[in-house]
């Protein structure tokens, strides 16, 4: 993974920017050459595999594969050293080139120093017409204690030797059972996926020892699926396993070592933890352009993982400065029809939502709506994702029917695709209901709710926080129909959550508080809903800060206790603190600040303040 790959990605990426056509030659050693292909084949890349695909070189085999995809421009024909193993598959390759070239494709060949030596010794013909060589290279470490089992390794348990055949079937079945939970955590199936990587992870502590090296992969993806049932600190403590082995044998600059610092950041940002996150994240950062470069696909993502945690901290101007580096860095080393950069429009697209910036979010969620659709298709659960949020841009704007249009697409590919018992469908339902619900078309968003609870309490648990999300969102149904008993009852269910798995200084137990309050507040209950929002906004200082938008929110909330209590002193204090903060985060133009102006505003001209 040595920083002088950068250069090549760049290359790469001028090659599916901005080449017509040509044959061009990578070098790279087996390892790099699936890292370069797991990071382009998220993009307007075709990809074909000689190991997968095992046999000589034949021209007719791969032009009838390109064919088959007349909208890709370039291909990567990687492992390509397993098609040249003999002289006449060197001789078909030199008559061929004319006709590769006649494809006007650009053709981009991965193969190993050997394949290329071949290349250069004996397909002269071919050679000659490569319009470009591009050279990977791979860092090589010497070996280490506790370094990856092979099957020649010797296994010990309790001193007693196994078989060596036997030890390799255990090993393959641990590697089965990971390939298993894999696929049964993609399909939301959480509780399986964990029980098989329990198995898993149970077979190669008998084999290895619980600090073995082998064992950080296991680790990591427990600590994956406990993040996604919202078991934050099982998921902490497997991640924080992983990096202590990680950081002893690996060192604390090395690729894996940073995917766990990365991984243990959106833990901590998930418990709220902002300050420990974004330090986490600078710390992947620093790593990643050391070991990697600037200019590099990884390097791009530790920027994008940064550019979020400032977001939830309400640094926007910071977060949109990271943002933009990232698209720089992944238009030029990716290309510019890449899910990373539909991911980066959603991102930058979200932030300017955020700051009122309506015009722009549109542009940019239409952009990787686009980029989704062309590079995906239209049925993926990432382009339903990009309709989801051409909505809800459409929704702040009042343009309900649109909204309402892109919803229903949005639930019906995540239907089709994922299931009716998905998390992703439960997103759909929920945020159609929110729609129906700004049209006043309460009893369908209330049919939408209860759907959401069901699917939630079956795939997530009763006690997970998108649960206790969904319990929150029929509530507000209920307040609107005057169902305050019920309302009351599913706030106060609520907290009991996000105390119990989030704890009492996480936003969103804030964020249940100012529910609750306001549902007091509805009841001319202002001491009990002046107590909520106090308790609130004590959370929203510590965690948050003092310059960020939920603490203007927060005081905004008080202050209305208190003009309704008389207290019109206490009101207009904390009317100009959220005032300040909104001006100097949001701007002057944002409804939010423009709001909090006709709050004072009404408070000069019918309480006689001054």
């Amino acid at each position: 993974m040595s920083e002088r790959n950068q250069e090549g990605y760049q290359s790469l990426g001028w090659i599916i920017n901005k080449s017509e056509c040509g044959l061009y030659i990578a070098v790279a050693e087996e390892a790099i050459q699936r890292e370069i292909v797991e990071v382009y084949r998220r993009g307007a890349v075709g990809v074909y595999d000689y190991r997968r695909n095992p046999g000589q070189y034949s021209f007719q085999v791969l032009q009838q594969w390109i064919a088959q995809r007349p909208e890709l421009q370039t291909f990567l024909i990687f492992n390509f050293q397993f098609a040249i193993q003999s002289e006449e598959d060197l001789k078909r390759l030199n008559f061929s080139r004319d006709m590769l070239a006649g494809l006007e494709k650009n053709l981009i060949f991965l193969t190993t120093a050997y394949g290329d030596d071949q290349l250069a010794g004996s397909a002269y013909d071919f050679y000659s017409f490569v319009k470009m060589r591009i050279i990977f290279h791979m860092e090589r470490k010497e070996q280490q204690a506790g370094l990856p089992f092979s099957e020649t390794d010797h296994l010990f348990i309790e001193q007693e030797t196994l078989n060596p055949e036997k030890s390799k079937q255990m090993l393959e079945e641990s590697r089965r059972l990971l390939e298993q939970a894999q696929e049964a955590g993609d399909k939301a199936e959480y509780q399986h996926s964990e029980r098989l990587l329990l198995k898993s992870k149970e077979i190669r502590e008998k084999l290895l020892g619980a600090e073995h090296l082998e064992m950080t992969e296991i680790y990591l993806k427990l600590s994956e699926i406990y993040k996604e049932q919202g078991k934050y600190r099982e998921a902490e403590n497997y991640c924080l396993q992983m990096l202590k082995i990680s950081e002893e044998i690996l060192g604390e600059e090395h690729p894996d070592t940073v995917d766990g610092y990365n991984q243990l950041a959106v833990i901590c940002e998930r418990q709220g933890k902002y300050q420990e996150a974004e330090n986490l994240s600078k710390k992947a950062l620093n790593i990643s352009k050391k070991i990697f470069g600037e200019n590099h696909p990884c390097t791009a993502v530790s920027y994008n993982n940064l550019g979020v945690i400032y977001v939830d901290q309400g640094k926007y101007q910071e977060a949109e400065q990271l943002y933009k580096r990232v698209l720089n860095i992944s238009e030029k080393t990716l290309g510019e029809e890449h899910e990373n950069i539909s991911t980066v429009y959603n991102n930058l697209a979200e932030l300017y939502r955020n700051r009122g910036e309506y015009q722009k979010a549109e542009e940019l969620y239409q952009k990787a709506l686009c980029i989704s659709k062309k590079i995906l298709g239209e049925n993926d659960p990432k382009t339903a994702i990009s309709y989801s949020n051409l909505a809800g841009i459409y929704a702040v704007q009042k343009e309900y029917q649109k909204a309402e249009r892109l919803y229903q697409r949005d639930l019906h590919i995540c239907q089709k695709v994922l299931g009716e018992e998905h998390p992703d469908t439960a997103s759909s339902y929920n945020n159609l209901a929110k729609i129906y619900m700004m049209q006043g078309k309460t009893k369908k968003a209330e049919a939408l709710h209860k759907k959401v609870i069901v699917i939630n309490e079956k795939v997530l648990g009763k006690e997970h926080p998108h649960t206790a999300f969904a319990y929150g969102n029929l509530a507000y149904v209920y307040e609107k129909q005057g169902k305050t008993k019920k309302a009351e009852a599913l706030h106060k269910k609520v907290i009991v959550i996000n105390e119990k798995v989030l704890g009492k200084e996480h936003p969103h137990t804030a964020f249940a508080y100012r529910n609750l309050a306001y549902v007091y507040k509805k009841q001319e209950k202002y001491q009990e809903a002046e107590e909520l929002y106090r308790k609130a906004l004590a959370i929203d200082q510590k965690v948050l800060g003092e310059e960020h938008p939920h603490t203007a929110f927060a005081y905004r909330n008080l202050a209305y206790v208190y003009k309704k209590q008389e207290k019109y002193q206490e009101a207009e204090e904390l009317y100009r603190k959220a005032l300040a903060i909104d001006q100097k985060v949001l701007g002057e133009e944002h409804p939010d600040t423009k709001a909090i102006e006709d709050k004072l505003a009404d408070l000069y001209e019918n309480y006689k303040l001054k």
